[in-house]
């Protein structure tokens, strides 16, 4: 039947299209620290955040990004130094301000960073710090290298001109299996976002407030 061979063929291009980025996310992880460049003069340093706890406490996936962006900052590559990350509960301070915090008890001036706290995606990362980076030609994102081509391709649909990547760790944790678990999560985190980024287009064309627009990219 014609209807079940399209379908046959349709299921067959959708693996063959996620194995493509699970490959792709997982090589784009364990290589790209050979070819990461040492040398960066940017304009801007963006720190994606991974995760807090309720009470506040950032996870270990936001830590080590904090660290490396403020590693970065230490050394030069930017003037400034940016932070975004939402709320995990209502009463605690955002993972944005967390992540700031810590920079500056490293030893990062407080006027030289800024944050935002109200993202809960990389989409809405980059949208809500927008204001902060979009006079700058050169940005730095810093995050786990599985995430860091999902980053790349949401600042570029965003309008960011040149992005330099620098990784905090490849995956998270050094199991093999916690490795896999990320990449499959992350292979469909890359196709869900760009589903989602369609739908926030066209609801321009809609009677949506910005705010339930905004909210499609949560």
């Amino acid at each position: 039947m014609p209807l079940f061979r399209f379908l046959r063929r349709l299921i067959a291009w959708i693996v063959v299209i996620y194995i493509s980025t699970f490959v792709f996310v997982a090589g784009f992880a364990t290589l790209q620290p050979y070819w990461e460049p040492t040398d960066i003069k940017a304009d801007l340093i963006i720190v994606l955040g991974g995760g807090m706890s309720p009470k506040g406490t950032l996870h270990t996936s936001s830590t080590v990004r904090v660290d490396r962006g403020t590693q970065l900052f230490l050394a030069g590559v930017a003037p400034r130094i940016h932070f975004t990350g939402g709320l995990a509960s209502p009463n605690a301070p955002s993972a944005g301000h967390q992540m700031a915090a810590r920079s500056i008890a490293d030893g990062v001036p407080e006027i030289a960073t800024s944050f935002e706290g109200k993202s809960y995606s990389t989409l809405q990362n980059a949208l809500f710090s927008k204001p902060d980076w979009q006079g700058a030609k050169h940005i730095v994102l810093v995050t786990e290298g599985f995430h860091l081509p999902r980053s790349w391709a949401t600042f570029k649909a965003f309008g960011a001109q040149k992005i330099t990547l620098v990784h905090a760790r490849r995956f998270r944790g050094d199991r093999i299996k916690a490795g896999i678990r990320l990449t499959v999560r992350e292979a469909l985190a890359v196709w869900f976002n760009a589903a989602r980024l369609i739908v926030w287009q066209v609801a321009e064309f809609t009677s949506m407030s910005q705010v339930d627009r905004d909210a499609l990219l949560y």
